[in-house]
């Protein structure tokens, strides 16, 4: 049954943006894997909510091509392909890149220091292996790069890129592929404070370049990939309040 405390025709719609901003954190976060089916009843019980607003969601993630609706399997996350890995890089280099540089003259000092801190926490993650967690701040880090290029339809551009990207994080699980991102942040922290707009996007470029180049040699080495007998999603009872 649909929780109807907020009562009448408005409870379908609040449970459908519920499940929508859960599967698309989850998306870009990196818990779905490339390939794996996303069932709705199973969806449902995490939400706590019926099969409509999840089909649903499912449903507005597919036209924004986030998944694909197989004809027998349902909604799946789209299949890892050397093109498909290849293609998404070359326009996120773009699209994130000018995020990034434009991001430099319009960001604030609270701002930078903000990234400071994420970064810190990322090399904690590493430091203690938690790379479940490790993604989760990572897709945090940029975002606040992101929305720091005062552009609301830039990052409307890049949230659909990370919700294709996101899936293709989750083939790569160990600990070096991670430390030569967190290298990169430091390059970019320190490029803002310095105002220096090419630099903030040489190591934004290079970042997402060296995490292709590692996802594309595991995405070709299928003794590489990591098994995908993993739930559909960690579980959110509520909308992700980032």
């Amino acid at each position: 049954m649909l929780d109807r405390r907020e009562g009448g025709a408005a409870a379908p719609e609040t449970a459908h943006v519920r499940v929508h901003a859960g599967l698309k954190e989850a998306l870009m976060n990196g818990d779905f894997l490339p390939g794996q089916r996303l069932v709705v009843r199973q969806i449902a019980e995490q939400f706590r909510t019926s099969a409509m607003p999840v089909r649903e969601a499912l449903r507005q993630l597919v036209s924004d091509e986030a998944l694909f609706d197989h004809p027998n399997r349902g909604a799946i996350v789209p299949e890892a392909s050397v093109e498909r890995i290849s293609d998404l890089v070359r326009v996120r280099c773009s699209v994130e890149g000018t995020a990034a540089e434009w991001a430099t003259s319009t960001i604030s000092p609270e701002e930078i220091d903000e990234l400071a801190d994420i970064n810190e926490r990322l090399h904690q993650c590493v430091d203690g292996h938690a790379l479940a967690d490790y993604l989760m701040l990572n897709r945090r880090f940029h975002f606040t790069l992101y929305r720091a290029a005062r552009s609301p339809m830039l990052q409307q551009m890049i949230e659909k890129l990370w919700l294709r990207a996101g899936p293709l994080l989750n083939i790569v699980r160990t600990d070096a592929a991670y430390v030569f991102g967190l290298l990169h942040h430091d390059e970019m922290i320190a490029g803002l404070r310095r105002g220096d707009s090419q630099a903030v996007r040489r190591a934004l470029v290079a970042d997402l370049s060296e995490a292709a180049d590692i996802i594309l040699r595991a995405a070709s080495s299928p003794a590489s990939q990591p098994a995908r007998a993993r739930p559909a999603a960690r579980r959110r009872d509520k909308a992700p309040a980032r």
